[in-house]
């Protein structure tokens, strides 16, 4: 406790009282505990001073360690935080680019559909034709297969026909020489 004049020389009692703050710091207040008088102006409030322990006891250890993981928290939340955002922005980005890339395929798959049905459309349409080419060609098939085969039946009853008439030679000739060895032994006889 300390006693002070104020300006008209009347004492007042000015006492320290410590606080702490939830920091772990501890600060001393002053506060006046007698009461001016009446025709007197108020006395100016003292300003705090921080007044540091020389060492914190055994509390005071205690809140250090309570602040200090309180701060750690904190800054752990504020990095999952921030490792949050970061991420969300990066996969952010990463969407929109996809979205943008899909939407660039999309229409150009759009594009190939409208073309594939307008060919698809003119393929149906055209269907009676290609069937018309189709039988075209089966037919052309068939008549060479016809044909190959009646030349092959004509060229086979030709070889038969060329053998009977060597048949048909070889027998002539052979009555023939039988013919003429017949008279040529009936002349023979004769002489």
């Amino acid at each position: 406790m300390a006693r002070n004049k104020n300006h008209r020389g009347v004492d007042a009692t000015i006492t320290a009282v410590p606080s702490s703050s939830p920091n772990g710091t501890t600060t001393t207040t002053t506060a006046s505990t007698s009461k001016p008088l009446p025709n007197s102006p108020p006395v100016p409030p003292v300003p705090e001073v921080e007044v540091e322990p020389k060492r914190p006891g055994t509390s005071g250890t205690e809140a250090a360690l309570t602040l200090s993981r309180r701060t750690a928290s904190e800054r752990l939340r504020q990095a999952q935080r921030a490792e949050r955002t970061y991420k969300a922005k990066k996969r952010a980005a990463m969407a929109r680019a996809n979205r943008a890339e899909a939407a660039a395929h999309l229409r150009q798959a759009m594009q190939h559909f409208k073309l594939g049905v307008k060919l698809a459309l003119a393929a149906v349409k055209g269907v009676p034709y290609i069937l018309r080419e189709k039988r075209e060609v089966a037919k052309r098939r068939r008549e060479e297969k016809e044909r190959k085969k009646v030349e092959e039946k004509r060229r086979k009853l030709d070889e038969k026909l060329a053998a009977a008439e060597a048949a048909l030679a070889e027998s002539k000739s052979r009555k023939e020489k039988v013919q003429e060895e017949g008279t040529e032994g009936k002349e023979e006889d004769a002489y």
